[in-house]
């Protein structure tokens, strides 16, 4: 089920590339978080949790809300501006990082010299990536914004799994940052261009994002997360950036020379490795 999950998150930007290719990042953010928040409420309700129910959980649902909705512009302007492969790994590569400096800051707890190497050895994967690129083809603010969605990954990821680990329902803990987080993108709408939702593509791209790689990727991911250790679940998600990298090759015939697919596998083994 992680694994299922993982690969289809790794269709986001293409999706988005494939099918709107002029949808403002922005927009495409927060449409994919108000549908993607409605199917999490409704999962929920299916399965019988109270998710409404938060007492003791609001404050840090209300913060991971936050970082729900600046992943998801973060996320799409990465990818829009710096391409598919190179925005999906800086930001899932760089998440794990993000994860070990909160552990660090906010928990007190040290990173492992193994959680540092692969640190390290991310970096260097993503120098590959961005280096293999003419002279002034990187975009500095897309990979910016990519980084950007790591941070806010990694932080509503580890406020999801606390409160899971607090007695709140997996389902139900992310359905509570996604409706923040939806409430939050929702001016976005209104603030930049969001006629493509209005076209039939528009349409199916909402839906695809939401119901698709938010409803059903997250309830794969809640119901993993109680069966699996958190490294087994995360070397597993290492296959959404290997899919994202093969899909802008495949569909959207973006170029990835051979050492672009170096810096790819080098940055899929470092997080193997802070995984260990």
């Amino acid at each position: 089920m992680v694994l299922f999950g993982a690969v289809v998150c790794g269709t986001t930007g293409t999706a988005v590339q494939w099918l709107v290719p002029d949808a403002a990042p922005l927009s495409a953010g927060a449409m994919r978080l108000a549908v993607g928040a409605l199917t999490l409420v409704v999962t929920a309700g299916i399965a019988g949790q109270r998710w409404l129910h938060f007492r003791g959980h609001r404050r840090w649902l209300l913060a991971g809300g936050v970082a729900v909705a600046a992943y998801q512009g973060c996320f799409f302007t990465g990818t829009t501006r710096a391409g598919v492969a190179l925005g999906t790994v800086v930001a899932l590569g760089s998440a794990p990082m993000f994860s070990g400096l909160i552990d660090a800051v906010l928990f007190r707890r040290v990173p492992s010299r193994r959680w540092m190497a692969g640190t390290l050895l991310a970096v260097v994967g993503v120098a590959l990536i961005a280096g293999n690129r003419p002279s002034g083809a990187v975009d500095a603010v897309g990979v910016l914004a990519a980084l950007g969605a790591g941070l806010g990954w990694a932080t509503y990821a580890k406020i999801g799994q606390q409160r899971m680990g607090l007695g709140l329902h997996s389902t139900a803990s992310m359905a509570g940052m996604f409706v923040v987080g939806a409430v939050l993108s929702l001016p976005l709408l209104a603030a930049v261009d969001s006629g493509w939702v209005l076209t039939r593509a528009g349409a199916g791209l909402s839906l695809y994002l939401g119901v698709i790689t938010i409803g059903v990727v997250y309830t794969s991911f809640g119901w993993g997360l109680r069966k699996l250790s958190a490294p087994s679940v995360v070397t597993l998600t290492l296959a959404e950036p290997m899919t994202a990298a093969v899909l802008s090759v495949v569909v959207l015939h973006q170029p990835m020379p051979l050492i672009g697919w170096v810096g790819v596998v080098t940055v899929l083994l470092a997080l193997m490795l802070s995984a260990g």
